[in-house]
């Protein structure tokens, strides 16, 4: 449409100023976005590395999956994988956490998974830090990473120091004669007659630790029925007298018609008499505890497996280390002396009722003898074992066994295989029955004079009875 010739024509004028103001206006939304992206990029380059150590720290090689997908895969395996499922065997194997803390393989295997778990990490972190671009921002995630492996190497560290003197306890405690064969066989002829019983001469005597010239004050016969798993206790007093030897040996040279003092003074006569001693070296097991295995082997006619010697001083250690033990006794037990160093003082009277014993009370009442005799002592040793074996949880011996291994440094030696012992130890735990306990005493025995065909009819009537699941008639 035309314009009125009076009214000017400004077009010409308004199209550049146009042009330019949303020229201006496009500038502006560019600059307000391009400011936006980089607030955001900054943002997000601040967040990702901190995030991406976390994760590294967790699970690592998670975070680079799908960066460096072989790297990655390897360290979820060796830091994540096989640590969990290393914690997962030892919570559904708990009630054999004793047959796992004395396997040499598995102490070295939690040392190289404890070793693998830092190192994993270590490697993830660096890897995340590195991949970042240049100029963004690394020193958050860079001290989280160090603090955050700082943390986890700690625990690993004493992980693999508790397991490497635990290794250490188990060369100390179980040593080796080299041999399978039992200790003492029962007959001179070497021949078994009781091939489903495993026997063990269970040892204690009131020594100091690391002293092992000590007298057998106890001694215990555990015979236990491989079938069934049913178990009997047989103590043998230590005032018995005559012991016999096998034929040729060099106590029965030494000793023709049996040994004329106590039987708990054997052990401390051959350590005293290294020519003697020298002839029942058998690895790195103590002879003198042969000998006394020997004599008691032939003397009895049983076979004997193994021998577990414990210094009853630090027995008391042991119960500590444990909780404590529970008994409910049916009358009032006057309490003995305390011995040397106790803890704690011995109350006058301990009973009737149940009583909760630490160590110290509890070595007390094995020892005394004032409300009875040696022979009733005998038996209040057969009750103490029988009690701590049944109360004794998996999960009691996995917190305090750090502890407990450290005391049987100087407290045990045994000719018991890790693996022997610690399925005695779990079988015994989780309730195989002592099915009968009996001493050699009067009016069954006369240990001045021991007869010991009748000792030997009465071991073989109690394999007997635990082997038919019927009464024994004299436990």
């Amino acid at each position: 449409m035309a314009l009125p010739p009076d009214r000017p024509d400004f077009t010409d004028l308004a199209t550049p100023s146009d042009h330019k103001a949303l020229k201006r206006l496009a500038d502006m939304d560019s600059s307000t976005s391009t400011a936006t992206s980089t607030t955001g990029d900054a943002a997000s380059s601040l967040r990702s590395p901190t995030r991406a150590v976390v994760g590294a720290l967790l699970v690592p090689g998670a975070p680079s999956l799908f960066r460096r997908t072989a790297l990655s895969a390897a360290l979820i395996l060796l830091g994540f994988v096989i640590p969990v499922a290393t914690v997962v065997v030892a919570l559904v194997r708990r009630n054999e956490i004793t047959s796992l803390a004395l396997d040499k393989n598995f102490l070295l295997a939690a040392q190289t998974i404890a070793v693998l778990f830092v190192l994993t990490r270590l490697v993830s972190v660096t890897e995340v830090i590195r991949s970042r671009a240049e100029g963004s921002p690394r020193r958050m995630a860079s001290s989280l990473a160090i603090i955050g492996v700082i943390l986890l190497a700690v625990p690993a560290v004493w992980s693999v120091a508790r397991a490497r003197d635990l290794s250490g306890v188990i060369s100390d405690v179980f040593v080796s004669s080299g041999s399978d064969e039992p200790l003492a066989y029962g007959t001179s002829d070497g021949a078994s007659t009781d091939d489903d019983f495993q026997t063990i001469l269970l040892l204690g005597g009131d020594e100091g630790p690391g002293r092992w010239a000590l007298r057998t004050d106890t001694m215990i016969l555990v015979t236990i029925h491989e079938e069934s798993g049913r178990i009997a206790m047989i103590s043998i007093p230590r005032n018995m007298n005559k012991m016999q030897f096998p034929p040729g040996s060099a106590m029965a040279n030494e000793f023709p018609k049996g040994f004329p003092d106590l039987a708990n003074a054997i052990y401390p006569y051959v350590f005293s008499h290294e020519d003697i001693a020298a002839t029942y070296v058998r690895g790195d097991l103590q002879p003198e505890a042969i000998a006394l295995a020997s004599g008691i082997s032939y003397s009895m006619n049983i076979t004997i497996d193994d021998y577990v010697l414990v210094n009853m001083q630090g027995f008391l250690e042991i119960i500590d280390a444990l909780g404590g033990v529970t008994l409910t006794l049916d009358e009032k037990l006057p309490m003995p002396g305390n011995i040397p160093g106790a803890k704690t003082q011995y109350p006058p009277f301990i009973g009737p009722g149940e009583v909760t014993m630490d160590g110290t009370t509890a070595l007390g009442f094995a020892r005394s003898r004032s409300a009875d005799s040696d022979y009733g002592r005998m038996g209040r040793q057969r009750q103490l074992l029988t009690a701590i074996a049944s109360q004794v949880e998996g999960s009691d011996i996995l917190l305090r066994f750090p502890n407990l291994a450290e005391i049987m440094r100087w407290t045990v030696r045994t000719s018991l295989s890790a693996n022997e012992f610690s399925s005695l130890v779990d079988r015994l735990r989780s309730g195989a029955s002592v099915k009968e306990s009996f001493g050699l005493t009067p009016p069954l025995i006369n240990p001045g004079n021991p007869n010991f065909t009748d000792i030997t009819n009465l071991i073989d009537a109690l394999q007997a009875s635990i082997r038919d699941d019927v009464d024994f008639p004299y436990a």
